[in-house]
């Protein structure tokens, strides 16, 4: 993603976004390397980007937020990452799976793990899609496309605490 039409401001920095007619499609997480945005104009102009806002505001404050109101648009996606994706989705505040068992839950093979490791990676829209709720089969963090201290902080701030790295 290169431009924006919605921020969020975060003490962690700027949480960017793109919201096209079809709903969010997707959310770039503050991270150490600072990624250039061009801004295109303000998406609080548009009610889902208020909308978004307040979901947010309550989100980062500590309340569990179901974010199954916020619409998203996934339409260029592969349609098994948009199904990992929209199964993710499915996966309640303060609740993780593994991988593999994300994977059961799409009715496919545990072996699918990798498969579903791959779409999470290419999640355009952390948070709203979860996928920091999925682990690793041992219970360790596993990956995400923003960095593991993100993973950890959104894990914590649901009551998930004592997560290891992935060994």
């Amino acid at each position: 993603m290169d431009c924006a039409n919605f921020v969020f401001h975060h003490t962690k920095g700027p949480i960017y976004g793109y919201i096209s007619d079809a709903g969010l499609r997707s959310l770039l997480l503050p991270q150490r390397k600072h990624v250039r945005m061009r801004f295109l104009h303000s998406a609080p102009d548009i009610p889902l980007g208020k909308k978004l806002c307040r979901a947010l505001e309550r989100y980062f404050s500590g309340i569990a937020v179901d974010f199954s109101n916020i619409p998203i648009d996934i339409q260029d996606a592969t349609a098994f990452r948009g199904e990992v994706w929209l199964t993710t989705r499915d996966v309640p505040w303060g609740k993780t799976f593994s991988y593999g068992g994300l994977a059961e839950r799409m009715g496919r093979s545990p072996g699918a793990a990798r498969a579903v490791g791959q779409a999470l990676g290419a999640n355009p829209i952390p948070i709203i899609i979860p996928c920091h709720r999925i682990l690793a089969a041992d219970g360790s963090l596993g990956g995400f496309s923003a960095g593991l201290d993100w993973k950890r902080e959104l894990l914590r701030l649901e009551g998930r605490k004592g997560l290891r790295e992935s060994g």
